[in-house]
């Protein structure tokens, strides 16, 4: 029995050895399971991860768009690229590589726009470089081409405002001035073809006075002087921008002194001054009520510009024996290499809202010279005919007085009415006085 209990026991041990031994490989194996278990959910999550990084994910697509620009397929690389910007739109690399492809389809346009928005965007100089080299190019190329414009001008003064000190930028500028600015007559600033283009001129200038402010750049001075004289015969201007102009033109020639400039803006200060002048009597007469307009004419003002035409002592203004004054368009004019300037006339500008006459006529009654002024009112329904013509004259002459002409001042008004048939006037003798009389013919 002991015998068979010790073989029992060393059994039994044996046993239990044996399942300790087991349990230990099953623990092991269970520990190497979770570990590898471990490993690989963190290895598959950072592939996830790294698949997901926005870096990852625009690369992804700007290689798509490269593929894609290789087999002429523009419009989906143009698409990979705005994936990518939806990605990541500081991606200075999506706004090159989408320039690039446009400029391929050659759509210079859209690529400059595309560097533009970038730069906007992102405020990567590089960008902002990239885009003025293409301004650049087609600047020169708008110059070449015969298709100068304003466009053509902007994207020259964008070009000197990244880089003040690139000479190709100056020497765009002294291009655009001799396509812009040079040659014979033109309307550049109220009759340029699709509208005015004053409001435009006026802003590229400002941007240009601006940049000269905060650089004091000497060559851009000499192109803001330059741009403020154009060198026509004569051009035409919109009264309205009369004193805008005059403003820039007191502003650059604060800039430096320089002769034809000093007399430009002489010349438009006259003008600005008879504008101001006969603002009154233009009140007057579109108010219906014409008995104020004695006072104008009998004012030192008016009798004054009257004898300065007539003596030939007028200085800017142009005319000769009645001078038109409007309020709508303005021609100045180079003439000897003076400026001056006129106000349209009827002929001219037959939209006109009416015009005022200076008479500068020799006309001497006893000794005493006429005084004289008339009004044409704007056209009926945008035809000439009929035409209206309100005169006004102060003179010495005979006036009916208890039967018997006595010679005396008085004021003359005749209005005349011309239609294609012919001219009907009416004329009041003695004017608002005491002996006044009426006629017709």
């Amino acid at each position: 029995m002991a015998e068979k209990e010790i073989r029992r026991k060393r059994a039994s041990a044996a046993a239990r050895a044996r399942r300790r031994r087991h349990r230990k490989r099953v623990v092991m194996a269970e520990r190497i399971f979770l570990v590898l278990l471990v490993v690989g959910i963190l290895a598959g999550g950072a592939a996830v991860i790294w698949n997901r990084m926005p870096e990852i994910k625009v690369t992804r697509r700007l290689n798509a768009a490269d593929e894609y620009k290789e087999a002429q397929a523009y419009d989906e690389a143009i698409a990979s690229c705005e994936e990518a910007l939806k990605i990541d739109s500081m991606s200075v690399e999506a706004y090159r590589s989408m320039a690039g492809i446009y400029l391929t389809k050659e759509d210079r346009e859209s690529a400059e726009q595309v560097l533009y928005q970038g730069w906007e965007t992102t405020q990567d100089e590089s960008l902002l470089q990239e885009y003025c080299v293409y301004l650049l190019n087609d600047a020169v190329a708008d110059i070449n081409e015969g298709q100068c414009d304003y466009d053509t001008w902007s994207k020259v003064i964008l070009a000197v405002e990244t880089d003040i000190d690139n000479p190709d930028g100056y020497k765009l500028l002294d291009a655009c001035y001799g396509r812009l600015f040079m040659g014979e007559e033109r309307g550049l600033f109220c009759e340029a073809e699709g509208g005015c283009e004053f409001d435009d001129y006026l802003e590229h200038m400002n941007r240009m006075m601006a940049l000269y402010d905060s650089t004091g750049k000497e060559e851009l001075k000499a192109e803001i002087i330059k741009f403020a004289q154009p060198k026509f015969s004569s051009l035409s201007l919109d009264i309205g921008h009369l004193t805008d102009y005059q403003a820039l033109l007191e502003r650059v020639s604060s800039l430096g002194s320089e002769e034809n400039l000093s007399q430009l803006l002489a010349c438009v200060t006259k003008a600005v001054w008879v504008q101001d002048t006969f603002a009154g009597a233009f009140d007057i007469f579109t108010s219906g009520d014409f008995a104020p307009i004695k006072d104008f004419m009998q004012s030192e003002d008016y009798i004054t510009i009257r004898d300065q035409f007539m003596d030939g002592t007028m200085e800017y203004w142009r005319g000769k024996t009645y001078i038109p004054v409007s309020r709508e368009k303005i021609t100045l004019m180079q003439v000897d290499d003076a400026w001056c300037f006129e106000f349209a006339d009827f002929d001219e500008y037959p939209e006109t809202e009416g015009v005022v006459k200076v008479w500068a006529v020799q006309q001497v009654d006893a000794g005493i010279q006429r005084l004289c002024i008339s009004y044409e009112p704007a056209s009926e329904n945008g035809e000439y005919y009929p035409h209206t013509t309100y005169e006004f004259v102060y003179l010495y002459s005979n006036v009916k007085i208890r039967g018997e002409y006595v010679p005396q001042m008085n004021y003359r008004f005749e209005t005349r009415i011309a239609t294609e048939e012919g001219t009907i006037s009416e004329l009041i003798g003695d004017w608002g006085g005491e002996h006044e009389w009426n006629m017709e013919y």
